[in-house]
């Protein structure tokens, strides 16, 4: 019976591979994941969400107090008398057609200019001191497992996260939400504020185990 030689190597032990690739001298691959649309989507809504709610703890200890106040104005009948509500409603007369109607007043006193400016500056520091913190990311993205970096991956300066807070409220939202939908079609995912602020936003999902055939000697 022919004695088949095997290649070179076969019929041989398998030798245990080391599980990290640095140990062959090879660089570790560095992947990076751009957030999708729907992603960002979930994370805004998260975000919208909590700020709601701080908006809503805030005015009842911030917010102004409205007091209203009602004006009677009386409509003259045919005989060009006025009744006000008062008479209507203390009347016995069937036939007295004439009224008057109340208009509501409402004054909201000198606090409103106050709380409306608070209402204003509270999403933009939200956005820029978290994103321009070492957790790189607002707490919807945080959830969602997003970050917002450089083109370098590096972590935002404080101006860099203030412009594209302020190109996201100014252009990319107001513009029939046409500077957040480009996401979804730009190669890198990029709104228009991510653009002109120069930042990405990536995701962070497991990653998988990469095993490189070891180098040949």
């Amino acid at each position: 019976m022919p004695t088949i030689t095997p290649p070179p190597g076969w019929g041989a032990a398998p030798q245990p591979l080391p599980e990290d690739p640095a140990a062959w001298g090879l660089p570790q691959p560095s992947v990076w994941v751009y957030a999708g649309f729907w992603w960002r989507v979930w994370a805004f809504l998260i975000d919208a969400f909590i700020l709601s709610t701080a908006e809503g703890i805030l005015s009842l200890f911030l917010g102004p107090k409205i007091n209203v106040e009602w004006e009677e104005l009386p409509i003259p009948d045919g005989s060009s008398q006025t009744v006000d509500v008062v008479n209507i409603a203390t009347t016995s007369l069937p036939h007295a057609t004439p009224a008057s109607i109340l208009i509501p007043h409402l004054h909201a006193g000198s606090e409103w200019h106050t709380f409306g400016i608070v209402l204003t500056l509270l999403p933009m520091l939200y956005c820029v001191l978290f994103e321009a913190s070492s957790y790189r990311a607002t707490p919807g993205k945080r959830l969602c497992r997003l970050e917002v970096v450089t083109l370098k991956g590096e972590q935002i300066s404080h101006l860099r996260a203030l412009l594209r807070f302020v190109i996201k409220a100014c252009l990319s939202f107001p513009l029939l939400y046409i500077g957040v939908l480009m996401v979804a079609f730009t190669q890198r995912k990029q709104a228009l504020h991510d653009m002109i602020a120069g930042t990405l936003v990536l995701r962070h999902t497991k990653p998988a185990q990469i095993v490189p055939f070891p180098p040949h000697n």
